[in-house]
């Protein structure tokens, strides 16, 4: 049975006593588990075992225990005036981001550098706008072939779309969006003189086109 002494060499090396965690408390290898000292720290799951998380080294993560309280098992909740969540990685695996961490680094790498864009129906969207569903210009990550079809979440199963788009596309491979008819197919059947409004699916297993 590994002991927490030996989780803590695992994450952090022999000589290491002393680390921040994630929400930006300090602790102290010695403090395991005490409760009472600010530099305590607990051993937490990333993915509660109650919202299926794995029993795994990969599943685990060290914590002051202040933390550990204040999240209480949840998968989106705020410490601090900050706002976490559970998301799974590139690689499958979950990880705690700040919300708008994760979203913002796809945005950039969608558009680069650019603070407006337009989706795929040509309407446009403000980098700052993720999720402000009172902006005219917000957006979401949107699954282009929808999991209820066979489509994996992953990046290259994701684009970036106007609030209103992803409501009107919902889980359909052919919808209408202002009068215009949109189709999702492989990319590899299409080039990208037909991608609908030149969004860039070069790095996709599947495009938008219009019929």
């Amino acid at each position: 049975m590994t002991t927490a002494s030996e989780f803590w060499v695992y994450f952090f090396g022999n000589g290491v006593q002393k680390i921040t965690d994630y929400t930006g408390r300090t602790i102290l290898k010695s403090a395991y588990n005490q409760i009472g000292s600010a530099y305590g720290w607990v051993l937490e799951y990333i993915l509660p075992l109650e919202s299926g998380g794995s029993d795994t080294l990969d599943n685990i993560q060290i914590v002051s225990c202040e933390a550990n309280f204040l999240r209480n098992g949840r998968l989106t909740y705020t410490i601090d005036g900050v706002r976490y969540q559970v998301q799974k990685d590139n690689s499958g695996q979950y990880a705690i981001y700040k919300i708008g961490d994760k979203v913002i680094s796809f945005w950039e790498r969608e558009f680069g550098d650019a603070q407006e864009a337009e989706d795929f129906a040509g309407r446009k969207i403000l980098k700052r706008a993720y999720a402000q569903s009172n902006s005219m210009y917000g957006w979401n990550i949107d699954h282009i072939q929808p999991l209820s079809e066979g489509g994996k979440d992953n990046d290259e199963n994701k684009q970036i779309v106007h609030i209103n788009t992803n409501t009107q596309k919902a889980d359909r491979i052919t919808f209408i969006i202002d009068g215009v008819t949109y189709q999702v197919q492989k990319t590899t059947y299409d080039n990208e003189k037909c991608w609908a409004n030149d969004y860039d699916y070069s790095n996709k297993k599947y495009c938008i086109v219009t019929i």
